[in-house]
């Protein structure tokens, strides 16, 4: 996260330069005055915060289980979006939402009766491996302490 992030922000500070229009911002009420200058800002600054803690945990499930399992929590998130659409939004619910929907919440619990199964054969992961039982401890490296060992394995040898 350390390295990507600020690829990302630069990144997406040109793309904004270059795309966004800019001879706009002065007629926009979100600017228009010190109230409003402060309210966005603080508005951009939960949201930022929010997307940053998100990532976090994305990252710490995926270390401490796999892939797999983020994907899954992923779909699910999106039929709940599709729900609060419905019936806080008042969005039409289609056919094809309901489809979707119903494949989603299919699939799902298709995922969660395999890794049930496999789990009381023998607890095996999502490739294939015997993988040992898990503690509850998030288990993620930090890089910066990985090269503090090696530098200090190095001057050791």
């Amino acid at each position: 996260m350390s390295h990507v992030t600020p690829v990302m922000a630069i990144a997406t500070m040109v793309l904004s330069l270059l795309l966004d229009p800019w001879s706009d911002f002065r007629k926009n009420t979100y600017f228009d005055n010190p109230w409003h200058v402060m309210r966005s800002f603080l508005l951009m600054l939960i949201g930022g915060s929010l997307a940053f803690f998100m990532v976090l945990t994305e990252y710490i499930l995926v270390s401490a289980t796999s892939a797999i399992t983020v994907t899954i929590a992923g779909v699910v998130k999106e039929a709940v979006t599709i729900l609060v659409a419905v019936f806080y939004f008042h969005d039409e619910f289609t056919w094809l939402k309901g489809v979707g929907l119903t494949t989603t919440m299919v699939g799902v619990s298709l995922f969660n009766w395999y890794k049930y199964e496999k789990f009381k054969k023998g607890q095996i992961n999502e490739d294939g491996v015997d993988s040992p039982s898990f503690s509850g401890d998030a288990k993620y490296i930090i890089l910066d302490d990985l090269e503090d060992e090696d530098g200090f394995l190095d001057e050791d040898t």
